[in-house]
């Protein structure tokens, strides 16, 4: 059994409250037989042991599981009950004065005011009916009873209705202040005008304006009032007889009102500090913050606004305080912005939009602006950590804006010049096709000596070397076209079912004379067991014949190249690899670009158009694959390309470049249109 600081014991059974709060220095259990502690029957606390749960909980309990609590290891307070029981009291009347609150009002500021002006109003019958008991009012009969009840009850139902209803509460607030004042004459004139109550009242009038206010303007307002009621009651206490004597109950609630006023006070006082030394801290986050800092209630009304906002708008704060800021928006502008407020009103974390807010032009008026200027904003918001509404910075973004449809002007003339270059060679291209085959044609009739012997020659090598030229012509032009449909999206991908090895045999005899004849040793080491491939044969051909090619023609004597080819996972995988010059780090940009060549002393001894690689990226791309590169100078280029066994995923036209990847011999580099591949035929 546990006993109070005295040493008494607890008496079993006994009511009591227990708020338990964490206090480890110390265990008072004291107080817990004296009155003002209420407890109610609860079950054990055995699911609370070395939880910590009492902390910051009310739990009810007897006096005999006091013990349990004990065994918990907590050092438990308990609080009487009357200061729990304020705290909800006053949060239930300030929920009620909240609700008098016009919806419309949208700054914070504005709608405490307006709350605590409710809640001015709402005691008003409270301190009136006060005075009267007080002052001994009294009416003979019962009707005028009932009606004075009726009249002092109505009267701040009245004013709180015109609150709920009026944008603007200042003149609501002073009327019911004139109307308060007006009371308490009319009770001194009738009953009892020495009542010190009444004066303290009358006296008050200012106080309680600048409780609700908070400004000079109501002090001087009220002031009045407060002089005009105090006149009123030393005339009517000149004019009687004699004067009431003080009561005790008079004195009393005297006494009483004077406490709440100096508690009202002081906390007013210290309420008005905080929120000086929080406006401090926010304007000095508002000027570090790069834009328009303002709060957005949920219908769209400006509650407040920063500094910045005068600079930024061209039009002084007040002015757009309860204000919609959907007036400011551009027309066109506005399904957006009505997306962005249901956003936020739905609960999102947060929202941006970009609009366009109309402003006054610098060195103009708001009356005097002869031109409307819309100005691009980006519009952050997050919601509001007190009350309802949204929290809103606004960044001037005409400049980003602007480059960037700077910046879209730019790339649609780049890639418009781009399509017209590549329309005028493919024109170009199929012009010249039709006198190239004609040249070929009877240039190879004359190396037949179809139509007779040639008699000299040097006929024959002049003939040889027209064919020779037409053929290397042609395949340019042939080359050009290609380029040409694939980036128009225009080149046709048949897929079929082909088997890989025998593509890969073909184009080694191909090149395998080529290769003899600069000394280079050409390997395929492709296996017959890779099987069948859905893909465009004759696309897949030219890409081998591309990349051998180009391996062929940059591998010195006694070179190796070699084709290989795997199966991984659902992709065929199959690499050139040659042991040649190499291509540098930087050179691997630049490849892969249509007339692009890597430039040194050796690739200038080689003809070569820049166009191989340009063909081979387009068609791994038409493919759904991607290509690769890991190259070291001076040891050699590894070419990998990775297909799709099914083929691609769509047989139609596309216009999707390779994934192309460099290497080095320290690096690996993927890219898309940038990192282009290798040298180019």
């Amino acid at each position: 059994m546990f006993g109070d600081s005295h040493g008494t014991a607890l008496p079993k059974g006994k009511p009591f409250i227990y708020h338990a709060r964490h206090n480890r220095s110390k265990r008072d259990m004291s107080g817990l037989d004296k009155p003002g502690f209420i407890l109610s029957l609860k079950p054990r606390l055995q699911k609370l042991t070395a939880t910590g749960m009492l902390q910051n909980n009310i739990l009810e309990m007897t006096a005999n599981d006091l013990a349990v609590a004990e065994f918990c290891g907590k050092q438990e307070k308990l609080v009487p009950i009357y200061s729990v029981t304020r705290s909800r009291i006053a949060e239930s009347f300030g929920r009620l004065c909240r609700r008098w609150v016009n919806p419309s009002v949208a700054g914070a500021a504005q709608r405490d005011r307006d709350a605590r002006m409710a809640g001015s109003i709402l005691a008003m019958p409270v301190m009136l009916a006060v005075a009267m008991v007080t002052s001994h009012f009294m009416l003979g009969e019962l009707a005028g009873i009932i009606s004075l009840v009726v009249g002092v009850l109505a009267l701040p139902m009245i004013f709180c209705g015109a609150l709920s209803l009026s944008k603007d509460s200042t003149a609501v607030g002073m009327s019911a202040l004139g109307a308060y004042g007006l009371s308490i004459a009319s009770i001194g004139a009738a009953a009892a005008p020495a009542n010190l109550l009444l004066w303290i009242m009358a006296a008050a009038i200012p106080l309680e304006a600048w409780f609700v206010y908070r400004s000079e303007r109501s002090l001087r307002i009220s002031g009045r009032i407060a002089a005009v009621v105090l006149a009123g009651l030393l005339i009517v206490s000149l004019r009687a007889d004699g004067s009431v004597a003080l009561s005790p109950l008079t004195l009393l609630a005297s006494f009483c009102y004077l406490a709440t006023l100096v508690t009202r006070t002081a906390s007013a006082l210290a309420a008005r500090a905080m929120a000086a030394r929080r406006d401090d801290r926010v304007a000095d986050l508002e000027s570090a913050v790069e834009g328009v800092v303002f709060s957005l209630g949920t219908n769209g009304l400006i509650g407040s606004l920063s500094s910045k906002a005068q600079d930024q708008f061209g039009i002084a704060r007040n002015l757009l305080i309860g204000t919609p800021l959907l007036d400011r928006v551009h027309v066109s502008d506005r399904v957006q912005f009505l997306g962005f407020l249901a956003d936020m009103k739905n609960g999102a974390p947060s929202a941006v939009v970009e609009v366009k807010l109309r402003c006054v032009a610098p060195g103009e008026t708001l009356k005097h602006a002869h031109s409307v200027r819309f100005v691009s904003y980006r519009l952050s918001a997050v919601p509001h950590s007190q009350g309802e509404g949204f929290v809103v910075v606004a960044t001037d973004i005409s400049q980003a804006v602007a480059d960037r449809n700077a910046l879209a002007i730019a790339r649609r003339e780049v890639e418009t010049a781009e399509i017209t270059k590549g329309r005028f060679l493919a024109s170009v291209s199929h012009e010249l096709r039709t006198p190239l085959n004609s040249i070929i044609g009877f240039s190879d009739i004359l190396l037949q000596e179809i139509c007779g012997k040639l008699p000299d020659g040097r006929q024959r090598e002049y003939v040889e070397l027209v064919h020779r030229s037409g053929n290397h012509l042609l395949s340019v032009v042939n080359a050009i076209l290609d380029v040409s449909k694939i980036e128009a999206g225009t080149y046709p991908i048949v897929a079929e079912s082909f088997a890989f090895k025998e593509a890969v045999t073909m184009v080694h005899d191909m090149m395998a004379h080529q290769a003899a004849q600069k000394g280079v040793t050409l390997c395929d080491r492709v296996s017959p067991r890779i099987g069948n491939v859905v893909a465009d044969s004759r696309a897949i051909h030219q890409v081998l014949i591309n990349l051998v090619s180009n391996a062929v023609k940059f591998t010195e004597a006694g070179g190796v190249v070699t084709i290989d080819a795997l199966i991984e996972d659902d992709m065929l995988a199959f690499s050139v690899s040659d042991t040649g010059i190499g291509i540098a780090e930087a050179d691997l940009l630049t490849l892969g670009q249509p007339f692009r060549q890597v430039q040194n002393d050796y690739t200038r001894s080689h003809e070569g158009t820049g166009l191989g690689l340009a063909t081979v990226k387009g068609l791994v791309g038409l493919h759904d694959g991607d290509l690769r590169i890991k190259s070291v100078p001076g040891q050699g280029t590894v070419v990998d390309v990775r297909i799709p066994l099914n083929g691609p995923a769509s047989e139609c036209v596309q216009e999707e470049p390779a994934n192309i990847v460099e290497f080095n011999a320290t690096s690996e580099m993927k890219g898309g249109s940038h990192g282009e591949a290798r040298k180019s035929a």
